[in-house]
């Protein structure tokens, strides 16, 4: 069975939470040797879902939580 660009695009986000089965991750990895549009989408999330992590784990200053409070304030969810 081969691993298209449709293919790699549904199994990326299960791929990167480690859902796959071993076979899968083999399929999608020999695409993203082959392709390299989807091996920079991939590379994009790896990246965007460190920059996440490190983001959530700083924490936020008190000015800028008040700076978002007076915003929702202002602005009531619809």
């Amino acid at each position: 069975m081969g691993c298209g660009c449709t293919d790699c695009e549904a199994m990326m986000q299960p791929s990167l939470d480690g859902m796959l089965s071993d076979e899968e991750v083999a399929e999608a990895h020999d695409h993203l040797e082959r392709c390299p549009p989807c091996d920079r989408r991939y590379r994009f999330e790896e990246r965007l879902r460190h920059f996440v992590r490190v983001a959530a784990d700083e924490p936020m200053p008190l000015s800028l939580r008040e700076k978002l409070d007076g915003l929702r304030a202002t602005h009531p969810a619809a």
